[in-house]
């Protein structure tokens, strides 16, 4: 059992205090080297470029391209051109210089593969679902990711988009049973890719003197088209195999291709927002439209702005009974009805059916021939219908293809300062009728560990951290606390303390529970603006409704170590309500500077609760005790009901024989109200001696000095808080 004192003081209603032992642990350091040298010296770009047809480029010459990078003309040191045909071969090169390792700033195309479900029964739902997962067996490029959607009234998604295949075909067999789920949700993978487009709105009520900023995370512009691709068979046999059979007579029609349009319209709007090249696989059996031209070019022109791609598949594959004889038995009837015009009389309804003569040809080939909407949906776009076949491995991997088509090319940027802004690419082609598609930018970001993997919320707070001005949507805190050191670097704890009230709960009806989400994001910088370090966690809680009063009740404190070299350094910090769309943002300057020899001590923290048993909560250690997390106060703003606690670290001089101790004084308003000297207990195995006294509440402002003392050797922490009146 590890020792425990207390001590006693002339007021002891005060202050009570008792020492723990701790095991110091050191926490992971940046690589300084890393950090020192901004290792990335060339930034790779996939750039897709097409003609005014949507067609691509194949004949471009480096000379074509004039890249800047936050409108500073950059010198390209590589260039290739890139297709599955000729996956390493060169052409073009910009210099002889090979390309370099690039890391994070390898800016590869994204590919977005839509998987749409559309018009199917029973029977060709299996055959669509067999399509998906025979598709799932090709190999896709890196940065492609699959979602799955339904276009019933309006478009569902049922899966979100993701890179791993296997998910996506297990989830294939469940599309028609799974309930749809939100948009922005189903699209978050997508829409955090680097750079995403975050849109900041602020109201600010100039009466009560507040402010509230609301968030919108609505992806970016990392990749503006897909690739164009080829036709499908155009002989006289396909030719008659087209279309589908008619399922709607001639008075509904009209009808349905409107609602079927305005299908198709909402699906194109809705991946509008989307970044990344768009390939919408659109599984059918056939697409009904209105006849009009004028309408069906706006949903073509809808759907170029958005830079999306179709490729329709139909699903039906070969069948006995071709749209060619549909169409053949709609057309008799227009046949007969123009016979019948030059007899004399006849009945009433005879008489109306001649009226409708027109509309009965335009419903005839428009109606018995609905994969000509199909083609024409993908050609028009760029793709092509995959039709009237069993046989889908070869269009599969044709769509794959278009995929990987591109051009690559690299810079070395003119700048190596990785502060975590946002940098923006733009390419200009010297043919006018050409047309560019990149991404956008980057952040600079050094390749710190930390960085390894980038976070949906790593990249939405680095989007708001580079907005201008800075959002503030409601308060929180955010703290540095000073721990250890060995004359090189010292340890801390970054502490950040959310509000409860901040984040808008979300009910679930049904089960009695509210969901809220609270995502934090912090940047550490050192005195030349140079990113070292950051932290990063997305916590969802889901809690019963009558426990919820109590967990908005009570700030939220999460908590990151820090092993830092001596010196200056600023935390910009972003706290995001997902659930309630808004954002916050905050900035502290701290040091890490101290004595290198003689005794030391941590900074004073006052605490706010010990939670047994949750020792795991704090890989560093420095805020555990005995297998309990302590969990400080960083607005020390108190009432009268709390009971605080103190908390710190004393480092004894291991040169120095001489016992140390422990002088504590009291001071609230300036007056003096407490003041004891007492023995320490002895140094745990790390050689420090951790401290925990209860920390006195009175109305007022309140101090604790703490001096340590070690024969002529001293040092002293203080800390302040206030106590609000009853």
């Amino acid at each position: 059992m590890r020792p425990t004192v207390v001590l006693f003081i002339a007021c002891a209603s005060l202050l009570a205090a008792q020492a723990v032992a701790q095991t110091a642990q050191t926490a992971p350091s940046p690589d300084l080297n890393t950090i020192a040298r901004g290792t990335t010296t060339e930034v790779l770009v996939d750039i897709v470029v097409l003609d005014k047809h949507g067609k691509p480029v194949k004949n471009l010459k480096a000379t074509d391209i004039q890249l800047m990078e936050d409108d500073v003309k950059q010198d390209i040191t590589s260039f290739r051109f890139v297709s599955p045909a000729e996956p390493a071969k060169g052409s073009n090169a910009a210099k002889s210089a090979p390309a370099v390792p690039v890391g994070p700033r390898s800016l590869r195309s994204v590919n977005l593969v839509c998987l749409v479900f559309h018009n199917l029964d029973p029977l060709s739902r299996i055959a669509a679902i067999d399509a998906v997962r025979e598709f799932l067996k090709t190999d896709m490029p890196p940065d492609t990711y699959i979602g799955i959607f339904r276009l019933d009234d309006v478009l569902a998604p049922i899966f979100p988009f993701t890179a791993r295949k296997e998910d996506v075909s297990n989830a294939v067999g469940n599309t028609f049973a799974m309930r749809s789920m939100d948009f922005n949700e189903a699209s978050l993978a997508v829409l955090t890719a680097n750079p995403t487009k975050v849109t900041l709105t602020t109201v600010t009520d100039t009466t009560a003197h507040t402010s509230t900023t609301t968030m919108s995370v609505t992806g970016g512009e990392l990749s503006n088209s897909s690739v164009a691709g080829a036709e499908v068979s155009t002989d006289i046999g396909a030719s008659a195999m087209r279309g589908a059979q008619i399922t709607e007579n001639r008075d509904f029609s009209h009808l349905t291709g409107m609602r079927e349009t305005d299908k198709v319209l909402n699906m194109i709007n809705q991946f509008a927002k989307l970044p990344g090249r768009k390939m919408v696989m659109l599984f059918s059996t056939g697409l009904s439209t209105t006849g009009d031209p004028d309408r069906f070019q706006q949903m073509i022109t809808k759907a170029l702005a958005a830079d999306i791609t179709f490729y329709p598949i139909d699903v039906t594959g070969m069948r006995e009974n071709s749209t060619a004889q549909a169409g053949k038995l709609a057309l008799d009837q227009v046949a007969g009805t123009s016979r019948s015009q030059g007899s004399i009389g006849g009945s009433l309804s005879a008489a109306e059916e001649k009226s409708r003569q027109e509309d009965t040809m335009n419903d005839a080939v428009r109606n018995s021939d609905v994969q000509a909407s199909l083609r024409a949906l993908a050609e028009d776009t760029g793709g092509f219908l995959t039709a009237n076949t069993n046989e889908f491995k070869k269009p599969f991997q044709h769509i794959v293809d278009d995929m990987e088509t591109h051009y690559e090319l690299t810079y070395r940027p003119s700048t190596q300062k990785y502060d975590g802004s946002l940098r923006t690419i733009q390419i200009k082609l010297t043919h006018p009728d050409w047309r560019v598609e990149n991404r956008t930018g980057y952040f600079a970001v050094p390749d710190l560990k930390e960085f390894a993997a980038i976070l949906p919320q790593d990249v939405m707070g680095l989007s708001v951290l580079s907005r201008k001005p800075l959002p503030h949507a409601f308060d929180f805190h955010t703290g540095f606390f000073n721990f250890n050191s060995d004359g090189q670097k010292r340890q801390g704890e970054l502490v950040i303390e959310v509000p409860g009230t901040a984040l808008t709960p979300r009910p679930n009806p049904g089960r009695g529970t509210d969901t809220l989400r609270n995502q934090m994001f912090a940047l550490i910088k050192d005195s030349t603006g140079q990113v070292v370090d950051k932290f990063s966690l997305d916590v969802p809680y889901e809690v019963a409704d009558a426990k919820l009063p109590e967990l908005r009740s009570i700030p939220l404190v999460y908590t990151h170590p820090l092993d830092l070299p001596m010196g200056r350094y600023t935390a910009e910090t972003v706290a995001m309500d997902r659930e309630g769309g808004r954002v916050s943002t905050n900035s502290i300057e701290f040091d890490t500077t101290g004595p290198a020899s003689g005794i030391s001590m941590s900074n004073a923290l006052l605490i706010r609760r010990i939670e047994p048993g949750m020792q795991d909560t704090d890989k560093s250690g420095l805020l555990a005790i005995r297998g309990s997390r302590l969990v400080p106060y960083v607005d020390t703003n108190l009432t009268p009901e709390n009971k605080p606690y103190a908390y710190f670290v004393v480092y004894p001089d291991k040169a120095n024989t001489a016992k140390p101790k422990l002088q504590v004084q009291l001071r609230v308003d300036d007056q003096v109200l407490a003041d004891q000297t007492s023995d320490l207990p002895a140094p745990d195995a790390s050689g420090a001696i951790p401290m925990v006294i209860r920390a006195a509440v009175h109305t007022g402002h309140c101090e604790l000095k703490l001096t340590t003392i070690q024969g002529d050797q001293t040092a002293t922490r203080t800390l302040s808080y206030n106590v609000a009146a009853k």
